[in-house]
């Protein structure tokens, strides 16, 4: 408990006795620091937004088709193991 709390002590002296905050900017710099960079930005975020989303990825009728085929693969290995129990013979 005493380590526990040592580090916990040792996180609040580093937080406060460091740079916790950015400082002011100058007066003839009105603009973002990185500025030059918006372009870069604009660019991923539309890739970004032209994505589309898990839900949107697939249409209705194909998760109808992986569906069918997830059930007819679950029924195999059902009845895999109702033959398996039945010829053991200890249910």
């Amino acid at each position: 408990m005493a380590r526990g709390l040592s580090i916990a002590l040792l996180c609040v002296a580093a937080s406060l006795l460091s740079c916790a905050f950015v400082p002011p900017g100058t007066v003839e710099g009105s603009a973002l620091r990185g500025a030059p960079a918006r372009g870069v930005l604009a660019i991923s975020g539309g890739l970004a937004a032209a994505v589309p989303t898990q839900a949107q990825a697939f249409s209705e009728n194909e998760l109808n088709q992986f569906g069918l085929v997830f059930a007819l693969f679950f029924l195999g290995f059902f009845i895999a193991g109702l033959v398996r129990m039945f010829t053991v013979g200890k249910l």
